[in-house]
């Protein structure tokens, strides 16, 4: 049996020597773009045909929505609370005028002045013409909230209703003052600025006689009706 001859293994083979080089990575930059643009191509088309696909179960979100949130202003703070404001001060009540005090002259509209008929205990009231003298200023003392003493600044005495009588047309006089019911009076208002000398003890009121029209007319208590020859002006 003749030998096999032996050959020679070429260089690169499996069995021995150098093998062929393998191919490495491209190294044409040119080829590495054209597989980046190709597997952002693909990318693409995955997501452009899943959103064409399954889009159409979303709903649109209404452009109002955006809108109206865009136009809502800020809530402007709520202002401090003001200090609460102090209550207005009750307005007192007011206190009536007191009666007149000091000398005083009574008159009538027709210008004539309380005065007496002469400067003894039990002189009678009447008329005169006005001088100002003190036989015809009579002092006004206050005895009660609304009742007062008249007294002759020049004899000392007081305007009385004699005898403590209550009989339409007493005469009026000055007595030594004791200060009783029949002494007092009242100066009771008319509304129009003079006033009724009301006797306390009767109720009626001091009246000129004649209408009060004459020096020398007396004064005697008569029921009050407010006639002009009733009212005098404190003055």
């Amino acid at each position: 049996m003749s030998t096999p001859e032996e050959r020679p293994d070429p260089a690169g083979t499996i069995y021995g020597g150098r093998q062929a080089p393998r191919p490495g990575p491209l190294a044409d930059p040119l080829l590495r773009v054209a597989l980046a643009v190709g597997v952002v191509g693909a990318l693409l088309g995955v997501v452009f045909a899943t959103g064409l696909l399954g889009g159409h179960d979303e709903q649109p979100v209404p452009a109002t929505v955006g809108a109206s949130s865009s136009s809502v202003q800020p809530t402007a703070p709520a202002a401090e609370p003001s200090a609460p404001a102090e209550p207005s001060p009750s307005p007192s009540a007011t206190t009536p005028a007191g009666p007149p005090t000091g000398p005083r002259v009574l008159r009538l509209a027709s210008g004539l002045c309380l005065g007496l008929d002469g400067d003894g205990e039990e002189a009678e009231a009447q008329l005169a013409a006005c001088n100002g003298g003190p036989e015809q200023q009579w002092v006004v003392n206050p005895t009660a909230a609304d009742a007062v003493t008249l007294t002759n600044a020049a004899h000392g005495q007081c305007l009385d209703v004699e005898g403590g009588s209550g009989d339409d047309g007493a005469q009026v006089m000055q007595f030594p003052c004791h200060g009783e019911a029949n002494q007092q009076w009242r100066l009771a208002a008319t509304g129009t600025g003079p006033v009724l000398l009301v006797a306390v003890h009767s109720g009626k009121c001091a009246q000129a006689d004649d209408d009060g029209a004459e020096a020398g007319d007396d004064i005697r208590q008569r029921p009050c009706d407010g006639r002009p020859a009733q009212q005098w002006t404190v003055g």
